[in-house]
This record gives structure tokens, sequence and C-alpha cells, in this order.
């Protein structure tokens, strides 16, 4: 009987095989984990807000809920007492940059020193993680990015909470996000609403009230480090103008 004749892959291929799963590390976007635990990461952009910010602290506490908080600098310069409380009660703090601006539209040295005021702000309180504001990355930024030492962070499902709804509809929509190793993006603050109406966070807050009480016993939240440790890190090509 013969036997099967193994496949010699070309020293070129071999090379792109092993590259790959480096390149993903190195410049792809976190964007879900791959577990069977059920575990989510809610992710908040764009704050902290004086009012709506220490709500969803007491909210998230209520709930022993964990969040990744992804702040903008020029809102928290003014909060650092908020910032701090939000690490004590064991959030994940990310950078999203210092005023909000469009990453792959912006000269590089205005990206570096918005990455690096921002940074500071947070100081000490600050995680490895940085997200892009309206999602937009360049090839350039993402270097920058990497430069910095930051993992990227995206989400695998949003709800359009940026857009005025009744708080019935956000659950609804949050809830269908919900799968094992998600990451979910909403905002406690919105840092130049479209829609004026969608500015109070208060329907926000009342929908995640409600699905916390649907799910809390079926699904734990996490933070963004701590839904890594849970399993696989999916990375992905990211590379897309800001929306």
């Amino acid at each position: 009987m013969a036997q099967p004749q193994s496949i010699q892959l070309s020293p070129a291929r071999t090379f792109r095989r092993w590259l790959a799963p480096v390149g993903r590390r190195l410049f792809g976007t976190l964007v879900r984990v791959e577990t069977t635990e059920p575990v989510v990461a809610l992710t908040f952009d764009d704050g902290p807000h004086p009012l709506y910010t220490p709500q969803l602290l007491d909210l998230l506490a209520q709930h022993q809920a964990r969040a990744t908080f992804f702040l903008l600098g020029r809102h928290a310069a003014g909060q650092r007492d908020l910032v701090a409380r939000m690490a004590a009660a064991g959030h994940a703090i990310g950078n999203h940059t210092f005023s909000h601006i469009r990453m792959p539209q912006t000269p590089r040295w205005q990206r570096w020193r918005e990455l690096w005021q921002a940074r500071r702000v947070l100081a000490p309180f600050g995680s490895a993680l940085f997200r892009p504001p309206y999602g937009g990355q360049s090839y350039g930024s993402r270097v920058d990015a990497l430069l910095f030492g930051y993992e990227v962070v995206g989400w695998s499902g949003h709800i359009e909470d940026w857009v005025a709804q009744p708080p019935d509809r956000l659950a609804e929509r949050l809830l269908a996000q919900m799968q094992p190793g998600s990451i979910v993006l909403l905002h406690d603050r919105l840092a130049n609403p479209r829609d004026p109406a969608a500015a109070d966070r208060g329907p926000l807050l009342a929908a995640l009230a409600h699905v916390f009480a649907q799910v809390s016993a079926r699904y734990r939240f996490v933070t963004v480090p701590g839904l890594i440790r849970a399993g696989t890190p999916v990375r992905v090509p990211w590379f897309r103008p800001a929306l």
C-alpha cells in the first residue's frame, strides 16, 4: 500500500505561514475572543460624563459587572476623581485620543500629540488599550498605535446608541449582541452628537438596567483584558476611513 507523500512547503510559503499570525498580532485589531465561557466585554467611548458616568458606575457595581472605558483626554482632564473611581472599581481604561480626531485624515505629528496628551491625562490609570475615534484607521495610524505600545480594540457589535432610541429598542438590540466573547461598542457620552436628542444617556442606562436583569445569571461582564484571558483573541485587518 502506497504511503501518503508529505507536502513540502517552499521557503517563501513557510515564511508567509509563519508571518501571518505575527502580522495579525502586531497589526490586527481585536474584535472578539473565541471562548466557551459566558463572558462579554461592554465598552464605553467618549467619556467620562459628569452626570451619566457616575450613574453608569453605580449600575455596574450593582450587578458586579466590569467594563472598559475608552476615554477622551479633554473630558478626563477635569474629572480625575471620576477616572480614579473607575480604576478603583476594577474597570479598564483605554486611550481614545485627546480630542476625538479622525485618525486616518490627521497628520502624523498631530496623531502622536493626541495619543501622548491623552496618555498623560489618563496616567497612572490608563492601560495599553486604544480605540480610534469613529473606528477609523489607516495603515499609518495603526503603526502609530503600535509604536505607542497599544492594543487596538474594535468591536463585534454595536447598537447605534448615537441615535436617539427608546430604552426597549436599545435593550432589544443589546441583547441580540450577547454572545460569548463579544466586544460591544457603547457610549457613556457622545463627543460630537449628530442627533442632539441622543446626547441624553438616560435611555441607554435604562436599557442596560433591563439587560443586566435579564442576563446577569447567564453572562459575566468583564473588561477587555479579562476577555482576552478567557480565550483566544481574534484580530483582523481593520483599515477603513472614519465614519
